[in-house]
C-alpha cells in the first residue's frame, strides 16, 4: 500500500465532538492520520463545522481525506440544519422509473446543494451511494436507502450518483460490499449471516456493484456461508472476489470497526481487514483511547510491511 511509504496511517477516525480537544490535536499533529469522518455529533452549524475541518487540516502535516456519512432521507447529517427528508434512495429510484425528466431535475437540485455545501465546508467524500439490493425481508436499517428491488437499477443508479459527484469534485464511497439487501439483523448491534447461494449472490446482490467507479468501496459486516466461513471484512476470498469478479479498482475501506457485529479484539479488527486486503480501516466512535491504541497497531504493521 501506497500510503505505508508515505508513513500515512490507513485509518479514518470519528472525532469526538464540535470542537478538536487537547488529546485530539495532540493526536492529529504527531500522526499522519489518513482521515476523519464527520457526523451529526460534529456540527453545530456551518461555519462551527467549517471552522472545526480548517483546523483539522491546520495542524496535519498531510492533506487529510475529509468524508461525511450523509445520504439524504434519514441519515441527513444536517439535520440540525436543512432537512432532506424526502430524497431517500427509494425516492430516486422510482422517480427514475416513473418520471424521468423529474428524476433528473430532482438528482441535479440534491446533489448541487450537497456539492455547495460540503465544498464550502472543506469535505472532499461522501459514504453514497448505497448498492445494496432490496428485498422483502431486507432488515429496515437498509429499507429506503436502496434505489430498487432490481440490481440493474440499483447498479446504473450508483454509477449515475457516483459520475455526477465525482464530476464535481466530490469523490464516492459506495456501500456495503458486497451487499448488505440480505441481511436480517442490523451489524450495527449483530452479526448478519446470509446463507444465499453463490450462483444468486452473483446474479442479484453483486451485480449491483459490478464495475462502480467509486473512489472508494465500503466493505459489509456480514458472513456470506457460501463463500467463506470468515464475516465479509476479515475474507481473502470475498475481497478477492471484489477484485476479480466485480471487478472494483478504487481503495476498499472497512465500515466502522466499532460495530457490533465485530467482536474480536481491537487488534484483529485493525490489521484483519488488511491482511485480507483492505487498504483503510474505519473507526467512527471517537474513543481517544481506542484512537491512540490503533495509531499504535498500524505504526507496528506498517513497519514490518515496509
Amino acid at each position: 500500500m501506497a500510503a505505508f511509504k508515505n508513513k500515512i496511517i490507513p485509518v479514518i477516525f470519528g472525532l469526538c465532538g464540535q470542537f478538536l480537544n487537547n488529546d485530539e490535536i495532540k493526536l492529529i499533529k504527531n500522526n499522519k492520520i489518513y482521515g476523519f469522518i464527520i457526523f451529526e455529533r460534529n456540527i453545530l452549524n456551518l461555519v462551527q463545522l467549517k471552522k472545526l475541518i480548517k483546523h483539522i487540516k491546520f495542524i496535519t502535516s498531510n492533506d487529510p481525506l475529509i468524508m461525511i456519512d450523509h445520504e439524504g432521507g434519514r441519515v441527513n447529517r444536517f439535520n440540525k440544519i436543512f432537512s432532506q427528508k424526502k430524497y431517500t434512495a427509494e425516492y430516486f429510484g422510482k422517480l427514475y422509473l416513473t418520471d424521468r425528466k423529474n428524476f433528473y431535475k430532482e438528482t441535479s437540485n440534491f446533489i448541487d446543494l450537497n456539492v455547495g455545501i460540503f465544498k464550502f465546508l472543506g469535505i472532499d467524500t461522501v459514504a453514497y451511494p448505497v448498492a445494496d439490493l432490496k428485498y422483502k425481508k431486507t432488515h429496515k436499517v437498509i429499507g429506503d436507502r436502496s434505489f430498487s428491488n432490481n440490481p440493474t437499477i440499483v447498479n446504473k443508479l450508483c454509477e449515475y450518483f457516483i459520475e455526477k459527484y465525482q464530476d464535481k469534485g466530490i469523490n464516492c464511497i459506495a456501500k456495503h460490499a458486497p451487499g448488505h439487501g440480505l441481511a436480517i439483523v442490523d451489524s450495527h448491534f449483530k452479526l448478519p449471516i446470509v446463507e444465499e447461494n453463490k450462483e444468486n449472490l452473483f446474479k442479484k446482490d453483486f451485480l449491483c456493484f459490478k464495475n462502480l467507479r467509486s473512489k472508494f468501496l465500503m466493505m459489509a459486516h456480514i458472513k456470506y456461508t457460501f463463500l467463506d466461513f470468515k464475516i465479509a471484512t476479515y475474507s481473502s476470498k470475498i475481497l478477492t472476489l471484489i477484485r476479480k469478479k466485480i471487478n472494483f479498482k478504487g481503495l476498499i475501506m472497512t465500515d466502522d470497526i466499532c460495530m457490533k457485529a465485530l467482536k474480536e479484539n481491537l487488534k484483529t479488527k485493525v490489521t484483519q481487514p488488511l491482511l485480507a486486503g483492505c487498504d483503510i480501516i474505519l473507526h467512527c466512535n471517537g474513543n481517544i483511547n481506542e484512537m491512540k491504541k490503533i495509531i499504535g497497531i498500524l505504526k507496528k504493521w506498517m513497519s514490518q510491511k515496509i
